[in-house]
């Protein structure tokens, strides 16, 4: 190994360097491809029905004619997108998920007992943007980096946390793939954070059928 290599693995500001540089070739090679992110023209259309009073189900996006399949809650907080056009919307949606991604890797090394400094997260969060997961997360303009940085944030929160279990019955009124922690949580002996998680999933409900 090369003195100049050592030097540049050590210099403080290689990480970001990584980091943009990982962003600008994924931005590079989606504008080459003109990604539709279909998911994301979805959810901007769920938010402009709410905005707009129409029926949420009665409608097709995209070329793919796809339908809204998300509770009523998630269209709640989708109406932000629908105040923008499709194309700046769509970039929203990449710039939201990039800082979730930092998040889930600092939320993820604090679950593994590691906390990761700035450096750490930007160069883990570069090479995050490209594992399978990830990228079609970003190529479909998904919210499942959102999903799991609530999961983790819950179960990370120090023990007897006020409110502890809130956040993933937040997620479940989003989409209830994340209604299996709360199965999780009853399993681990977790019970008042289950009736937690329970509850605000439950407020979500009620306030999305409003």
């Amino acid at each position: 190994m090369t003195k100049r290599t050592v030097a540049l693995r050590s210099h403080p500001a290689t990480p970001f360097a990584l980091l943009a540089v990982s962003l600008l070739a994924l931005g590079t090679l989606f504008a080459l491809l003109r990604v539709p992110m279909p998911d994301a023209v979805v959810y901007r259309a769920e938010g402009a029905s709410v905005l707009h009073g129409r029926d949420l189900y009665g409608f097709t996006v995209t070329e793919g004619r796809l339908p809204a399949t998300y509770p009523p809650f998630a269209a709640l907080l989708f109406v932000p997108a629908a105040l923008l056009p499709v194309p700046a919307a769509k970039l929203a949606f990449c710039a939201v998920n990039v800082l979730l991604l930092a998040w889930l890797v600092q939320l993820s090394a604090r679950l593994a007992g590691r906390p990761a400094g700035p450096p750490l997260v930007c160069a883990a969060t570069a090479l995050a943007l490209w594992l399978e997961p990830v990228f079609q997360t970003f190529g479909y303009g998904q919210i499942n980096l959102a999903l799991a940085c609530l999961v983790l944030w819950d179960l990370t929160r120090p023990p007897g946390a006020r409110g502890r279990g809130a956040a993933i019955g937040i997620a479940t009124g989003v989409k209830l793939t994340p209604g299996l922690f709360i199965v999780f949580l009853l399993l681990r002996g977790r019970g008042r954070e289950a009736a937690t998680a329970t509850a605000a999933f439950a407020a979500t409900v009620a306030l999305g059928g409003l």
